[in-house]
């Protein structure tokens, strides 16, 4: 596992608000929408996403390998009624069997895993025939942004609990198996630098 900033939970909980209230709220609840049926959250985090399950959700699971995070989320779920599982497990290693899910979702964690491909490829597994990947990310950018990314991705993953901003996670998802269309990319945003553009919408498994 990679460095873990044992103070980057409690900074991101201070500071995430700012950028909900900015952007981020508008978007975790476009991303959410696209959720139906058996939901699995994929590095939760805090729980933020919590908030917007949908009705179409019929019931949630997450995974989160930070113990101050599961604690955060549970104590969110509880405050606002949301019946959820939050487990210990990484992306790489879903603790859940095959086909258990309708809907797996991704929210500002695919820059953090170890493994991309092998976290997608565990999403595949877990994912029922007929499932979506929910996603909302940061994503790495064109020109200058993304050299800008590439320079400062070092020092950024180390202050940032294992980030990397300049992942290119589309064409992740593209080569796990993953049909792009419903991806939208969005360009320009409040979120500063290194944390920008962002990825949002649902995937599904190529036939």
């Amino acid at each position: 596992m990679k460095h873990r900033n044992p103070l980057f939970p409690y900074v991101y909980r201070l500071g995430m608000p700012v950028f909900d209230r900015l952007f981020y709220r508008r978007y975790r609840r476009e991303a959410m929408s696209h959720a139906t049926g058996r939901l699995l959250m994929v590095g939760v985090g805090p729980g933020t996403d919590l908030l917007f399950v949908p009705d179409a959700v019929t019931s949630v699971a997450a995974v989160e390998p930070d113990a101050a995070m599961r604690r955060m989320a549970g104590a969110l779920a509880r405050r606002h009624g949301v019946d959820v599982d939050v487990v210990n497990g990484v992306g790489e290693s879903i603790p859940f069997p095959d086909n258990s899910f309708d809907s797996v979702h991704v929210g500002l964690v695919l820059c953090s895993v170890d493994d991309v491909a092998a976290t997608l490829n565990e999403i595949r597994r877990v994912l029922a025939p007929g499932g979506r990947l929910v996603v909302l990310e940061h994503v790495r950018g064109d020109g200058l942004m993304g050299r800008f990314q590439d320079l400062i991705a070092g020092p950024w993953s180390w202050l940032a609990s294992g980030c990397e901003p300049n992942r290119r996670i589309v064409d992740a998802i593209a080569a796990a198996g993953f049909d792009v269309e419903g991806l939208r990319s969005i360009r320009r945003t409040l979120v500063p630098p290194p944390c920008t553009p962002h990825l949002l919408g649902a995937a599904t498994i190529r036939r």
